[in-house]
């Protein structure tokens, strides 16, 4: 009778074994984060306009909240973190994008952000960029026309398309600056004056 209960002992202690070793082996998908990857970045010349979308293809990627985000100026002398506040995102992530944004670029035509980064978070010169995702890594100087994007995989430029997690699609285009209205007026007003003479 003892070597059946050294039996049945060790048949319970195989069984825990294999339980536990699936347990550490299925990740949980109800803790996911990691599968958001770069898809575009965008900054104007003043940096008052910038944003970073992030896309997912993979569902249950709710849990940023707590996440961070970091851009690395070239010289690496000078680091911006963002960490995304709030609650874990609702519904399915699958195929959804992420905005983070400055606060003035949705005046200037991007969708309401997911996310309000400050002004200046990302180095146009270049650097890089390490977050929670898949694709972090270095980048060069970014066109700062007010028009073009970073492209991330491929690293091409396009118009800038930023999209937010409701699925909404804008394109930034900044004001023209006070001093570009008065010189552009300027100059009418002379072809003007030369014209009546």
């Amino acid at each position: 009778s003892m070597s059946r209960l050294l039996t049945a002992v060790r048949g319970l202690f195989a069984c825990i074994t294999v339980l536990l070793g699936v347990a550490v082996a299925t990740p949980s998908a109800n803790a996911a984060f990691h599968l958001w990857g770069i898809n575009e970045i965008y900054t104007n010349n003043s940096g008052s306009l910038q944003f970073i979308e992030l896309r997912t293809t993979s569902a249950s990627q709710n849990f940023v909240n707590g996440q961070q985000i970091q851009v690395t100026n070239i010289g690496g002398t000078q680091t911006h973190t963002f960490v995304l506040p709030g609650s874990s995102l609702g519904g399915t992530t699958t195929n959804h994008s992420l905005l983070l944004a400055t606060a003035g670029a949705q005046a200037a035509g991007a969708p309401a952000p997911d996310y309000i980064i400050p002004d200046g978070f990302l180095f146009s010169a270049g650097g890089s960029i390490s977050f929670f995702g898949l694709n972090g890594g270095a980048y060069s100087a970014l066109p700062t026309d007010g028009i073009l994007s970073r492209t991330w995989t491929g690293g091409g430029n396009a118009v800038n398309s930023p999209t937010n997690y409701a699925g909404q699609t804008g394109t930034v285009t900044p004001a023209p600056s006070m001093l570009g209205l008065i010189a552009a007026s300027g100059c009418l007003f002379a072809r003007r004056r030369r014209r009546e003479s």
